[in-house]
């Protein structure tokens, strides 16, 4: 096969001296493969993260075994607050991403968000701009338009409950049970809609968390207990 592009997203030991790597490929989605002899040999090539490489891999398994790997640009070097961030990201896309899924523009976007944690700047709307795109390519995209209901527009002036599976209900509806942890400004929904998460950082962090549980299951997001003492964690799911 002809080298792919692709992100490391996660990798475990296998065996003596091999790995089985989680890759995030552009033209064939998340796959599974061994990477044979690359642990605890001087010369074994180093399986960085948020690195760019080129890869190909033989096998109609769902564990494939990887050829050839190399570096295709410059690697993306992500400390402190950004690397804690692209764990966080990269655990995401685990949980996330179906295997053997394509997913082109979760790929370019992924990038992007790479790219703009190299700055350290508004690494909490990076965070929010991937996460409401990711959900959005995955088709579990959030309707911040019209209400759940009457399919009304959503008003600048009025709150709403965020229902799961259903989505925003006016905080005046009959239907709706008090969920007060669940409910937002009509203006902030105006604003996610256009991408700006500057004016409300919190209600978009808790809207995306709610947002994200259904799809993500019961089990923890691991990365998040690296900043459970840390002012970053003000900025996560």
């Amino acid at each position: 096969m002809q080298p792919e592009l692709a992100f490391i997203l996660h990798t475990r030991p296998f065996k003596e001296t091999s790995q089985i790597v989680d890759l995030f490929t552009r033209s064939y989605g998340r796959i599974r493969a061994v990477s044979r002899g690359s642990r605890g040999k001087k010369r074994a090539i180093k399986l960085n993260a948020y690195s760019q490489i080129l890869v190909s891999w033989t096998g109609k398994s769902n564990l494939k075994t990887i050829t050839q790997i190399e570096y295709s640009s410059v690697p993306i070097s992500l400390r402190g607050d950004s690397l804690f961030c692209g764990f966080y990201l990269n655990e995401l896309l685990m949980r996330l991403l179906a295997e053997n899924d394509p997913h082109q523009v979760i790929y370019d976007k992924y990038i992007n968000v790479l790219i703009d944690l190299t700055t350290n700047t508004s690494l909490s709307e990076s965070l929010r701009t991937f996460e409401f795109s990711l959900l959005e390519e995955l088709g579990y995209g959030l309707n911040l338009t019209t209400d759940a209901e009457l399919n009304e527009p959503i008003d600048h002036d009025d709150e709403y409950y965020f229902v799961p599976d259903l989505g925003f209900l006016s905080k005046n509806n009959n239907m709706v049970i008090n969920h007060s942890n669940d409910l937002f400004k009509g203006c902030d929904l105006i604003a996610f809609k256009k991408g700006d998460f500057s004016l409300s950082p919190q209600a978009a962090k808790k809207l995306i968390r709610l947002a994200l549980q259904p799809h993500i299951g019961e089990k923890p997001i691991l990365s998040r207990s690296f900043f459970n003492k840390d002012k970053l964690s003000k900025q996560l799911t």
